[in-house]
């Protein structure tokens, strides 16, 4: 257990039921003793109402590895049936094969007031609003946003470095706030993996209870803040899971009548996982899901011959092979990491956490009737059997809307002021032929590979040097470039700046870039929300000794430049820039000569950086003008099912488009038949910023359009007019 960092400015009390203070510390310093601070009242705006922060949800997803997930500040993950342009728990990345509906911690004790003991649970996912975050000065960015960025190597977040010369390591967590009070903010945080995540969240409000009619169904507080971060690696070793860590601090003196807060006892914290495998545009993707549980011990070698033990524990989700147009071949599972423990304790009865890390229950159970009613049956869910039982449910055997929840506890106490820390992973694999690895069953089992990766990077290494175990480690490139990306007429101009080239490893500490790679993707249709990896390809490869000759770019980004004309107008195509390392060496004496010869010998083979890191999408167009004289179509002609379709998605039912490009402000495009009879009329929105209107070949009487010559009519609001003609080939 650790002491919390100060109770933000945010939480407001009310004293003798009227007088509002700024802060939880002002109104203790203030409050006469005994005098007792009021509890929030259903509804209260000042308690987590609504209105003052931005809800994170909509287009946050991890997508720097293989396994993009969908993320939020409000203690879920997933999309949830909301979001629909955006990816849930999509695997691999550009598949368009979906693994999560959603997921959401869960947290649930014993807590004593009034006399009177109250079994509470707040859950990420199975109700809503519990976990919210209304604090407008925490976030980060201009304007601020409730979910922080960063990655491995940025600026101010040099990972076990002092960034701020103040004599102390990663003292200001990424969030927004001014943590180590010396007037600056996030100036010296621990940047981990190669797309960090960062966010803040409460559970002290009861605005939503208003709309519950149902007791069973409104929320008690626990008066809990949660920090939680989540990080995603590029390495192909590695990029199959999202690793995250919760810290679940107790702030009950916030929200308790009389001001002191209250243990939370005989405490659980869990993660509830509900999949509906299945390609995502399928329609019914949950009915036949499986869950299941695997455990098992096994041992890494390393390089050296060096022997480590791994113990791991999953709960996983796949996809019954029913050819019903929805089957994905993979699992995704939730790997359990670590938690607070309590090794200190003379005896079992005094410890407040437990002794090692384990998983106390895993329980599965299907939508409906089987799902939790009130904060007791998820309490019951998260305990399992009793206290001091570990409870497994079995495997499923046929096929439901499952949900799976796996838990660690119990905490004999989390008191007001301290600290516990919980840690898991997404996982994605395969389902191969072979014996369960807890059952000992044949089957179709999880290929626990990426599940053992993801557990030694949480693992991580011993420090000799400071005495500590160094968490979510593992190899790591260069941090990627800033790039800017400038679509033209037939070209796109690539420029990044230098700062990978300065900038030392977190783990050696060297300084070993060596060069960098500008990647392409092109061919993509929107079959997923970003390209499948084999879309890519390496178009550049500068080294660092021929960075001199790379022309440099003059559009403000900085130091380097590259123009591609392989391109073509009208087509969408993706860039980005990565750098790689020069691997590592050691230095091999030879004393049989003298004087002794110093040889350089390579260790390990460079560690590239992955074009997830800083991609971008753009269009090649030509100049846009504000004339009627060079508006064009393209394609023309138009040829259904060639490259040029997007495919179709949930939310736009059709790819096919043609583009009307050089539209001037407020113009409007009619589309004729050669009969002369309106087809189509394009003046409901404004053209896009490089001026250009699209049409998907759906009539104005929602019909599809045949093949054929068209003629479309432009006309400005000035009453300027020009007439062209394009053909559609169906």
């Amino acid at each position: 257990m650790s002491l919390c960092p100060p109770v933000p400015s945010w939480i407001r009390v009310l004293r003798s039921g009227s007088v509002a203070f700024p802060s939880l510390l002002a109104a203790l310093l203030t409050a006469p003793p005994g005098s007792a601070l009021a509890r929030p009242q259903d509804g209260d705006d000042a308690w987590g109402g609504p209105g003052a922060r931005v809800d994170e949800f909509s287009g946050w997803f991890h997508n720097a590895g293989n396994l993009l997930l969908h993320m939020s500040n409000r203690g879920r993950f997933g999309r949830g049936g909301r979001d629909l342009n955006f990816p849930s728990g999509e695997w691999p990345a550009g598949s368009n094969a979906e693994y999560l509906w959603g997921a959401g911690i869960w947290i649930g004790g014993v807590i004593e007031t009034g006399g009177r003991q109250d079994t509470l649970c707040s859950n990420g996912l199975f109700q809503n609003f519990e976990f919210r975050n209304f604090e407008p000065e925490e976030g980060c960015g201009n304007p601020r946003e409730g979910i922080c960025r960063s990655y491995e190597g940025a600026s101010q977040g040099l990972r076990r470095f002092d960034d701020d010369g103040d004599g102390r390591i990663d003292e200001d967590r990424l969030d927004g706030v001014d943590n180590d009070g010396d007037g600056r903010v996030d100036e010296d945080f621990a940047g981990i993996s190669q797309q960090m995540f960062a966010t803040t969240y409460y559970d002290t409000s009861t605005f939503a209870n208003g709309s519950f009619s149902d007791p069973a169904e409104r929320h008690q507080p626990l008066g809990l803040r949660i920090d939680q971060e989540s990080y995603t690696w590029t390495d192909p070793t590695f990029d199959d899971f999202v690793g995250i860590e919760f810290r679940v601090t107790n702030i009950s003196p916030a929200i308790d009548q009389e001001g002191t807060g209250w243990d939370i006892q005989d405490a659980y914290i869990g993660f509830m996982v509900d999949s509906d495998v299945g390609l995502d545009s399928a329609e019914d993707t949950a009915s036949d899901d499986h869950a299941a549980f695997a455990e098992i011990d096994t041992v890494t070698i390393s390089p050296t011959g060096i022997v480590t033990p791994l113990h791991l524990t999953m709960g996983y989700m796949y996809d019954e092979p029913l050819d019903n147009n929805d089957d994905v071949p993979g699992y995704l599972g939730v790997l359990f990491l670590g938690h607070t423990v309590d090794t200190l304790a003379a005896t079992p009865e005094e410890a407040v956490a437990p002794a090692e890390v384990g998983i106390h229950a895993f329980k599965i159970f299907s939508n409906g009737a089987e799902d939790p009613r009130d904060d007791l049956d998820r309490y019951r869910f998260l305990r399992g059997r009793d206290h001091t039982v570990t409870t497994i449910d079995n495997n499923t055997v046929r096929p439901r809307d499952y949900r799976f929840l796996v838990s660690a506890g119990p905490f004999a106490k989390i008191a007001p002021g301290s600290t516990l820390t919980f840690q898991v992973a997404f996982v994605a694999g395969d389902m191969v032929a072979g014996i369960h690895p807890t059952t000992g069953e044949p089957g179709r089992v999880p290929d626990l590979a990426n599940a053992i990766e993801a557990q030694r990077v949480y693992d991580g290494f011993f420090d000799e040097a400071t005495g500590e175990i160094v968490h979510w480690a593992t190899s790591s490139p260069p941090p990627p470039p800033i790039i800017q990306v400038t679509p033209g007429d037939h070209a796109v101009v690539v420029e990044w700046d230098d700062s990978p080239e300065h900038k030392p490893d977190p783990l050696t500490k060297a300084i070993d870039f060596a060069g960098y790679q500008i990647w392409k993707a092109e061919g993509w249709r929107r079959e997923s929300n970003v390209p499948s990896d084999d879309m890519w390809r390496v178009i550049a490869d500068v080294s660092r000794s021929e960075l001199p000759d790379v022309d440099t770019g003059h559009f403000g980004v900085g130091q380097y430049r590259f123009v591609d004309n392989r391109v073509a107008n009208g087509f969408w195509y993706w860039y980005a820039v990565s750098a790689y390392d020069e691997g590592t060496f050691r230095n091999e004496i030879d004393f049989t000569v003298f004087p002794p010869e110093t040889t350089r010998v390579q260790t390990s083979e460079p560690k590239y950086g992955k074009f997830s890191q800083n991609m971008v999408r753009v269009m090649p167009r030509t100049t846009a003008t504000q004339t009627l004289a060079d508006v064009y179509v393209v394609p023309n002609p138009y040829r259904e099912t060639a490259a040029w379709d997007l495919a179709e998605n949930q939310v736009e039912p059709t790819g096919r488009r043609v583009k009307f490009f050089n539209v001037p402000d407020r113009a409007t495009v009619r589309i004729f038949s050669l009969a002369g009879d309106l087809v189509a009329t394009l003046d409901e929105m404004e053209p896009t910023a490089d001026r250009q209107l699209s049409w998907n070949l759906i009539s104005r009487n929602n019909q599809d359009t045949v093949s054929g010559i068209y003629l479309y009519h432009v006309t400005s609001p000035q009453g300027e007019e020009v007439v062209g003609k394009f053909a559609v080939i169906r």
